[in-house]
Parts: structure tokens; C-alpha cells; sequence
């Protein structure tokens, strides 16, 4: 007897287990519990609790995200045009200078004696050019009177057209020679910043110095240049983003950048594309005033090629996979959970363009999916809406799928040509 005693209290407390204990270890209360009641008892025991977020209409860009690198649009290797030894320097390594600053000086004593016998010569010759048109006037005078004959006046003549022509190379010879001249202080030929300085007073320099850095290099920083190079499946949606001249702007970030440090403009489109690795190579000018990029420096270019105008948008984490498709699970006003299958458009950053199946103001679910059946019970919490895709904060990656949701902006590249990921 006092077995079955045992077994009947055994089994009262594994009654009241299930009936009170249970549903609060399964994540249900009282709540649930009034759900069950009010369902009769029929259907799902327990209503399983899930965040949904609000599907909303928005305008998202189509971009393209490429590793490229900065390079100076334009980059001066400074030499020497003439043979010389240094005697000043007015610049230093890394210094900022403007176009026309000294930056050597050359000991031009050897040319300076040379400009002062061209002077010289130049003087001596135009003596003789002014003695030598002065007895052309006199044999002006003579042949009138017959007093010498036609031929010593026309050698007379000659002789003053002689002079003339010395004093004219004369002065050619001393223009050449202030240029060279000139030569011996050598200036900033554009503005820049100035990288190593390669010569120092006393070294003597060349003419026809063949190094590719010369005596200092000078690299203007602003603006600089993105280049960087996209696969051949994207070049339709650049040159149709850039048809008949638009500007196609371009977002610069470093690595680990959540912010963009620059903008451009796209100004080059190669002519051909790279048939090794099946890219082609896009450049844009960069505003660097703030000079927070620097010419080799590595970053990712952010292209905005378009936009998505109006489109239903949902969470990304929101879209399931399945045989038949995508889908998502709909929180029903009911209380109830819905499988809906979806046509998923494109994918920018975490949210995902709905082309059909979903309207604005549907709720989704976002946590809880994989305990959910068509007709599920649910206890629902709507999550806050904190997303922002109106900027680059994240790179656009295309789904490949277009549902007749026609993308606009500049250009307006198909959905799958706009498809993009690091190149």
C-alpha cells in the first residue's frame, strides 16, 4: 500500500509541474496562458513571443564599392637645366611652397662674366655699325656729285648692313645667355608640398641628370585622385551614370572609417578593359582641402550611381530563404504569424527592397522566426526604428532579382547592373 501511496504523490507533483512550472520555463506567463484560454484550448498550446519591425516606404542609392588608392594629379621631378654647384637652398623636406618660390641657387659667377662680354661686345659692335652707316651717308653725298663711283657706295652699304646684322646676333647671344643665366636659380615650377630634398650646398649638379626624383620632388595635395577599378559586369551602369556629362559623385574613406573623408566627382572611364583580370579602371577627382588624404593612401571609393525612389523597405534579418524563395514572417493584427512569400529587389546595408508581397506599415518579424508556423500564436514586441540608409554609411550590395521596381537617379541603372561588392 504504501507504494502506491508513493507512486499516486509522485505523480500529483508531476501535474502540478506541467500545469504551473512548464509554461513559465517555456517563456510563457500569464499572458500566454490568457492567450490559451481564449483560444479554447484549441490550436497552439502557448503564443511564442517575437520583435517585428515596420515595413516603410524610402529612397535608397545605388552605389558600388571598390578598394582603390589616391594618387597626385599631377607630380614635378625638379632638375637642374644647368651644370652648376649649389650654393643656397631655400627649401626643406616637407615644406609647402607656392609656384615661382626660390628653392636653389647655383654659383652663376662663370655666367655672370659672360653676360658682361656680351654687354661689351654688344657695345663695340654698335660703334662700328654707327661708323660704318655714317660713311654710307657721306658716300650718299659723293655719288651725287660723281666724286667716287657706284661701286664703293654699294660696298659701303653693305658693310652698314653688316654691322647691323653683329649687333643683332649680339643681342641674341646675350638673351641666350641671361637665359642661361636664369637657369642658375632654380624655382618651384608649380604649388605643392616638397618631398625628399636630394642635393645640398656644395654638390655639384647636371644638366642631364637622369634620376626620375631629381634635386626635390613638388606633389600638389588638392586636389588629388581616386583610382580604382571595377568589374567589367558594372562598366554599363558607370557610363550610363555619366551619359551626356552628369556628375557622378564618388565618397572617399580610409579603412575603419564609418564616415566619409572626402568627395569627388568621377572624371575617367579607361578606354579598355584589363582582359587578365576583367576590370576597368575609374578615376575621380577628390576635393582634399582639408588634406586628409594622401597621394599612395589606400581607401574605398563609394560610387552613388542612382537611387531606388519610393520603395518598400524592410529589415534585411527580417527575409528568410527557402526551396520556394524568400519570405518573411508577418505579425497579423490577430496575433497571429503569417509565412509570406516575398521578391526581394535589392539589398543596401541591412535593409532589404520588397518588390511585392509586402506593403508599408506591415509588421515583420525580425527575432523569433525559427518557432513560428502559419497560424502561430505570437506575443509581440515592435522594435524601434533606428536604421539610416539615406547616406553611405553601409556599401550597397545588389540581390541580382529586379521585380519591375525601377531604380532612378543618376543614370538609372538596372537593379542587377548596379549590383556591386568590393573589387
Amino acid at each position: 500500500m504504501k507504494r502506491v501511496f508513493y507512486l499516486v504523490v509522485l505523480l500529483a507533483i508531476a501535474a502540478a509541474f506541467y500545469v504551473y512550472a512548464y509554461p513559465r520555463l517555456a517563456g510563457t506567463g500569464k499572458a500566454d496562458a490568457q492567450q490559451t484560454a481564449s483560444t479554447g484550448g484549441k490550436g497552439n498550446a502557448y503564443a511564442v513571443s517575437i520583435v517585428s519591425a515596420v515595413a516603410k516606404t524610402e529612397t535608397l542609392p545605388i552605389t558600388n564599392s571598390a578598394v582603390g588608392y589616391m594618387e597626385p594629379v599631377q607630380t614635378v621631378a625638379v632638375k637642374a637645366r644647368a651644370n652648376g654647384t649649389v650654393i643656397q637652398t631655400n627649401v626643406v623636406e616637407g615644406q609647402t611652397v607656392k609656384a615661382g618660390d626660390i628653392l636653389f641657387k647655383l654659383d652663376d659667377s662663370a655666367q655672370q662674366a659672360i653676360i658682361a662680354k656680351d654687354q661689351a661686345q654688344i657695345a663695340k659692335d654698335q660703334a662700328n655699325a654707327k661708323a660704318a652707316q655714317a660713311t654710307l651717308e657721306r658716300d650718299q653725298d659723293l655719288i651725287k656729285k660723281q666724286v667716287i663711283p657706284q661701286s664703293t657706295l654699294d660696298a659701303d652699304a653693305a658693310a652698314a648692313d653688316a654691322a647691323k646684322a653683329t649687333v643683332t646676333v649680339d643681342q641674341a647671344q646675350l638673351k641666350s645667355d641671361q637665359v642661361a643665366l636664369a637657369y642658375m636659380t632654380i624655382t618651384a615650377p608649380i604649388a605643392g608640398r616638397v618631398g625628399t630634398v636630394n642635393t645640398s650646398i656644395g654638390n655639384v649638379v647636371s644638366a642631364t641628370d637622369t634620376s626620375t626624383t631629381g634635386l626635390v620632388t613638388i606633389t600638389p595635395l588638392d586636389p588629388l585622385r581616386v583610382s580604382f577599378s571595377v568589374p567589367e559586369s558594372a562598366l554599363d551602369s558607370f557610363r550610363s551614370s555619366t551619359a551626356g556629362g552628369k556628375a557622378v559623385p564618388v565618397s572617399i574613406r580610409a579603412p575603419d572609417d564609418t564616415t566619409d573623408r572626402a568627395k569627388g566627382l568621377v572624371s575617367f572611364i579607361d578606354s579598355s578593359v584589363d582582359t587578365a583580370s576583367g576590370t576597368i579602371v575609374i578615376k575621380a577627382d577628390v576635393d582634399n582641402a582639408a588634406q586628409k588624404l594622401w597621394p599612395g593612401q589606400y581607401v574605398t571609393a563609394i560610387t552613388q550611381l542612382g537611387s531606388y525612389d519610393n520603395v518598400v523597405t524592410v529589415p534585411l534579418v527580417a527575409v528568410q530563404e527557402s526551396d520556394t524563395g524568400p519570405y518573411v514572417w508577418l505579425a497579423g493584427p490577430d496575433g497571429k504569424a503569417k509565412k509570406q512569400p516575398v521578391a526581394v529587389t535589392a539589398s543596401i546595408g541591412d535593409r532589404a527592397i520588397i518588390g511585392k508581397g509586402v506593403k508599408a506599415g506591415d509588421h515583420v518579424v525580425t527575432e523569433g522566426q525559427l518557432r513560428l508556423a502559419n497560424g502561430s500564436a505570437i506575443k509581440e514586441t515592435v522594435a524601434k526604428d533606428t536604421t539610416s540608409v539615406a547616406s553611405n554609411d553601409d556599401a550597397a550590395t545588389g540581390v541580382g532579382e529586379s521585380t519591375g521596381v525601377a531604380p532612378t537617379g543618376a543614370g538609372g541603372p538596372p537593379p542587377a547592373a548596379a549590383a556591386s561588392g568590393n573589387s
